[in-house]
């Protein structure tokens, strides 16, 4: 019998009786990570494409259900977040696409130089998994606030919008092949997100002029603000001077 590389516990099985994992050689081959990657796009445990297509229906009514404790049915909107950002990073390896490199490109005609401005843009961009949680926290603030007739605390009005976060991610970062081909079309990219999040926004809520106002307003509101305070904040973590940031060279 041989230990278990889990637990320690020794064995002679497919599956270890103490910890219950497989027995697996040492190291790792791109198989098995692309099979863990595709096992979690399908797999009926994490029904992301099931929760894709939900969203898009009735954001609203997802979120309402899932509330309520139907969970078995969608993936936990943590996961689906996250398996979002993953997407998105694999997609931008794959195309060896970077979204600062080619705005500058397709606006100039020239590639970027590395200003201030663009060392704190190239780490936003890269470091996107870390900022986004920012925004999705203020637009479910501004949405309490907004709309406080809406029975839904704060808390859950960020599982409300980690759902939109995560369907945005995926649809934009499926086009990315069409940024890599047409430059020009990175703005799709904000038509995405922002038709998403206000979509999300509406549907969550009773439907009325004011509250569609209140939403189309609220989504780049909260966008603008949260990239200015990512600004500041990369730029005063990387010590360069906000004025180097914010001004643009004569």
């Amino acid at each position: 019998m041989q230990p278990c590389a889990n637990c320690g516990h020794p064995f002679d099985s497919a599956y270890c009786p103490s910890c219950g994992q497989k027995r697996v050689p040492p190291g790792i081959k791109l198989g098995e990570v692309i099979s863990e990657f595709a096992s979690g796009l399908f797999n009926v445990d994490a029904p992301i494409l099931r929760t894709f297509r939900e969203f898009l229906k009735g954001p609203g009514t997802l979120t309402r259900s899932f509330l309520a404790g139907k969970r078995a049915s969608y993936t936990p909107p943590v996961r689906y977040f996250l398996f979002g950002i993953a997407y998105y990073f694999i997609m931008r390896w794959l195309l060896d696409w970077n979204p600062v490199d080619a705005a500058v490109q397709s606006t100039t005609g020239a590639p970027a130089i590395e200003t201030p401005a663009m060392q704190v843009n190239h780490w936003m961009s890269n470091n996107v998994n870390l900022l986004l949680p920012l925004w999705l926290m203020m637009i479910a603030l501004f949405d309490r606030l907004l709309f406080p007739r809406t029975a839904l605390r704060w808390v859950e009005r960020l599982v409300h919008y980690l759902f939109a976060a995560g369907t945005y991610l995926l649809a934009a970062s499926t086009l990315l092949p069409l940024n890599k081909l047409w430059p020009t079309l990175q703005v799709l990219n904000f038509i995405i997100i922002f038709s998403i999040m206000i979509w999300a926004s509406i549907s969550l809520h009773k439907r009325s002029t004011w509250s569609v106002t209140k939403a189309v307003v609220m989504v780049p509101l909260s966008f603008w603000l949260y990239v200015l305070l990512s600004t500041v904040l990369v730029a005063l973590m990387l010590g360069i001077p906000l004025g180097e940031v914010f001004v643009r060279p004569s």
